[in-house]
């Protein structure tokens, strides 16, 4: 079958391309030219106008044809054009200008072909397999992109950006038969020069998978050491496994010393969204850390499709160029590119598609564009601080104060962040620290949304630290100093209240004071800021007994599913007794812990005394285990477990996740069957202990002895963790609540977890059936619009407006949690897994919550989670469980983690290795 382009009897002449050789080398079109098609022609003719010394040549082609210019100048040599045809078709024809120009005007390619086929200086060649496209606007892409060698081949013959060491291909059979024929031809091509051999293996880097790092490639050979070489194209083959005498490995000259090497993603390799994804390693001088994922000190660069080229600098503009190149070249634009810069030059290593996931949607696109947009706007109009916020230079972060990335996730559905804001971050936040002696910031919200990502507002979390006795202009440039400390270091966003910002008493406390103000903030002034923070953090001490009142007052009436009167008044009940007094013990269970860190930063007890001293208090989690052994030996009966722990599910403020009380065997089972007695210290704290944290309370300025304060230590501690227990009962009561209502309207967890609490408020006044419309519409609206929002990829830290549209990303400081080091398979969990899989195993965790608690008790090896810090729940329950754990590795890291199959854990020497 004859395949024609309708528009056949049409030329449309493109532009003259000069070469740097200065040939007027001329491309034409036939009828609608496919971009990639014509991209790709012109710098072929540009590589052909080198090669043959600038002499001017013309080429006119049809549909998608491979035009490889090593090739075609050597099929040139000794005629004035040549003919190409696929399937008795003419798809293009190549000549030296004077002699076709004219021809080619107003022709049918075939019917030009005919013409110059009478003459006899004209060649002709019939295209094969994989040099042309049956789809005449297939991209380039389709025809280039077939196996690691063959594609670096091909684009080696085409000038650009790059630089491509030519590959040296040996084929399994050839090696097989003669490898000393094998090895001469290596020594000839390469002679003195070290090398790399390569996989390339035809399940290698196809559309339908990549099969990326499977088979093995063996750098830095010496290519006159045979011995070494042989043993290496040997190993290389061994790695396929089985068909290798059909295979090929290739040879490249070793690139060395890198300056910087990594991957390039022109799309997201997870969700395909329009972004620039770039891991980059700049310090081990190799070209294979970021592929074989064994970078520990790596950047990833996020880069969206439509941001300004001025927003990106050095090396980053140079390979973010590179894929847009690339992408105009091939048509393809999800692509996959290895590179490494050295001396100067880029290197192009390897160029893949990506052959998992689909495009998104035009509509996602053109809405997440319009989510970015508004961001943006948003960003830029919230600059300027509004009274009584003060200080200059705004940062956003997912992990600071409350924490919304561990709470509630980074792109928290409607449900879960109404609720989270009703209950804490609106106003409760607020009203706790105005009561406990700083700044009253009531009428500022915690939480600030960009393109449906949650981020705490930076700066009011400072202002809300400052003692409320403290003058404005004080605060004013303590807030700014503070601001931009954390610009300087975004890594600090999770240690704001440990590294950043003083406030309360510790060890060193007015030194330190005024190495970071002074003279900024008078000497005076710094003085009254100390004796503020000591007042504040007595009491907070003194306080404790009532908030933990206030807490026993929730249990008493804790308000269970089936409640009636209407959300409202159970939520104000739920803020008045809950999460206020919650937030009263988390405050000062960090005054109290902050305060026994700075004992051994001053070198009054060594970080083993610390452990101990922490070991020793009991939690909720401590608690449930000890229960659960109480079960096993017949003491306590299973409906009392269930009953006091039932309510809790791993995601406290998620609809969607059961609580454990659905299945309490598949909880609280392995619990009970494996039921063991926590270590307990026998031995008293010593008395040189007692006499070192009694000098070091003088020393700060605190008239309590020892043992008040580790009284007040374990109480604030494990109060706060009874407390997060108690108003998570009543939480879990009113998502059974809006469960069961949703239920009798048809509306499954998963639908209402796309409602806000809002809208279910007001749907829950109206009858059924205009309820159940409402709610339909919004949900479906919510699903949209979240889908867009997971097209979006923002940084963990917002300094600038650029930042939502660039970003860089870097391995967070991770807490980690014992001395141990321990190696195990990695298991990624997505909720609460399945308590058989668990047992000596390190389990990978984006946040974490009360709802693990029972994880813990199973025999995991080892925890490692993407958010929390020294504060957190997790941290807290690692501790007293004495689990190895690695705390906010942050989500780069916790990816990398999880793309292998076995982990080290070295918190003693606070590494995290992958394999």
């Amino acid at each position: 079958m004859t395949h024609r382009n309708r528009d056949s009897a049409t030329l449309r002449l493109v532009p003259p391309l000069t070469s740097e050789a200065g040939a007027d080398c001329v491309v034409r079109g036939i009828g609608p030219a496919h971009a990639s098609m014509r991209a790709w022609a012109e710098r072929a003719l540009g590589s052909l106008a080198e090669l043959s010394g600038g002499e001017p040549l013309t080429l006119a082609f049809k549909g998608t044809v491979l035009l490889r210019p090593r090739v075609l100048h050597a099929l040139l040599q000794g005629a004035s054009a040549l003919v190409a045809t696929w399937r008795d078709e003419c798809r293009f024809i190549l000549g030296r200008t004077h002699a076709v120009r004219g021809e080619l005007e107003g022709w049918d390619l075939d019917e030009v072909s005919r013409r110059l086929g009478q003459g006899r200086d004209v060649v002709r060649v019939e295209l094969r397999a994989g040099e042309a496209a049956e789809e005449p606007l297939t991209p380039v892409g389709r025809l280039v992109l077939g196996g690691k060698a063959r594609t670096l081949d091909i684009l080696s013959e085409l000038r650009g950006p790059w630089r491509i060491s030519r590959p040296h291909i040996v084929w399994g059979e050839e090696w097989a038969l003669d490898p000393d024929g094998v090895l001469r031809r290596v020594r000839e091509r390469f002679g003195a020069a070290r090398v790399v051999v390569r996989s390339s293996a035809s399940a290698e880097d196809a559309w339908t998978a990549s099969n990326a790092g499977r088979y093995l490639s063996v750098l830095d050979v010496d290519a006159r050491d045979t011995e070494a070489l042989a043993r290496a194209i040997s190993d290389v083959f061994g790695s396929y496994e089985q068909g290798a005498e059909s295979e090929h490995v290739f040879l490249q000259d070793y690139i060395h010393p890198v300056e910087e090497s990594g991957v390039l993603m022109t799309r997201h390799p997870e969700t395909l969204a329009p972004y620039w994804v770039v891991a980059s390693d700049r310090h081990s001088g190799r070209t294979d850390q970021i592929t074989s994922g064994a970078s520990e000190n790596h950047s990833s660069a996020y880069v969206e499709h439509g941001a300004p080229a001025a927003m990106l600098q050095g090396s980053l503009r140079r390979v973010v160029d590179v894929g847009r190149e690339l992408v105009e070249l091939t048509g393809v634009d999800a692509l996959d590119i290895e590179f490494a810069m050295a001396g100067g030059d880029f290197h192009l290593l390897q160029v893949r598609p990506i052959a998992e996931g689909t495009v998104p949607r035009e509509d996602r696109e053109v809405r997440r564009a319009r989510l970015l947009t508004d961001a943006c706007t948003a960003h830029q109009a919230l600059i300027l601080p509004e009274r009584p916020v003060v200080g200059d230079g705004p940062v956003y972060s997912t992990m600071t104060d409350w924490n919304p990335a561990e709470m509630i996730g980074r792109r928290p559905l409607p449900l879960a962040r109404s609720l989270y804001g009703r209950l804490i971050t609106d106003e409760t936040w607020a009203t706790q620290r105005a009561e406990y002696g700083y700044r009253d910031l009531r009428g500022v919200p915690l939480l600030r949304d960009f393109a449906g990502h949650a981020y705490v507002d930076v700066r009011a979390s400072l202002n809300s630290f400052i003692p409320a006795v403290t003058p404005a202009h004080v605060a004013d440039t303590l807030v700014s100093l503070q601001l931009a400390r954390l610009a300087e270091d975004p890594r600090l966003h999770d240690k704001v209240e440990f590294d950043i910002a003083d406030t309360c008493t510790t060890l060193g406390l007015r030194e330190r004071l005024r190495r970071r103000y002074l003279p900024a903030v008078e000497e005076a002034e710094l003085d009254a800021l100390v004796a503020a923070l000591r007042d504040i953090t007595l009491g907070g001490l003194r306080d404790l007994p009532v908030q933990l009142g206030r807490i026993e007052r929730l249990r008493a009436a804790p308000f269970g599913p089936g409640f009636g009167g209407g959300l409202g008044p159970v939520l104000a009940h739920l803020r008045e007794l809950g999460t206020l007094p919650f937030a009263h013990l988390a405050r000062t269970a960090f005054v109290v812990t902050a305060m026994l860190k700075s004992f051994v930063r001053e070198g009054i007890l060594d970080a083993g005394e610390q452990r101990e001293v922490l070991q020793r208090i009991r939690t909720v989690a401590g608690q449930l285990q000890a229960d659960a052994l109480r079960v096993k030996r017949g003491e306590l009966g299973l409906d009392v477990l269930v009953a006091e722990y039932g309510h809790l599910r791993p995601g406290t403020y998620d609809i969607r996740v059961p609580r454990y009380a659905t299945d309490p065997e598949r909880y609280f089972g392995p619990l009970i069957s494996g039921g063991e007695a926590l270590p307990r210290h026998e031995e008293p704290l010593s008395r040189s202990l007692h006499e070192r944290i009694g000098a070091g309370l003088r020393e700060a300025g605190l008239e309590m002895s020892s043992e008040a304060f580790l009284g007040h230590l374990e109480a604030a501690i494990a109060g706060r963790e009874y407390g997060k227990h108690v108003f998570t009962r009543t939480l879990s009561g009113v998502l059974e609540h809006i469960a069961t209502w949703g239920e009798l309207l048809g509306l499954g967890r998963d639908a209402l977890a796309y409602l806000s609490l809002e809208q279910v408020e007001a749907a829950m006044a109206l009858p059924a059936d205009a309820a159940r419309s409402r709610c339909r519409a919004a949900i479906d609206e919510a699903r949209e619009q979240a889908a867009a929002i997971d097209l979006i990829e923002l940084p963990d830290v917002v300094g600038r407006t650029s930042h939502l549209l660039v970003h860089v990303s870097c391995d967070e400081q991770p807490l980690f949690v014992t001395r141990e080091c321990v190696r195990a398979p990695v298991l990624v969990a997505d909720g609460l897994p399945d308590p058989e899989r668990v047992r000596g195993i390190i389990v990978l965790l984006e946040r974490a919550d009360p709802g693990y608690d029972s994880l813990l008790a199973l025999g995991v090896a080892g925890i490692v989670t993407a958010y929390g810090g020294a504060n957190s729940h997790m941290a807290v329950r690692c501790t007293e469980m004495r689990i190895p754990a690695a705390i906010g590795v942050g989500r780069e890291q916790l990816r990398r983690l999880a793309s292998g199959r076995t982990m080290t854990l070295d918190c003693g020497g606070r590494r995290l290795v992958h394999e």
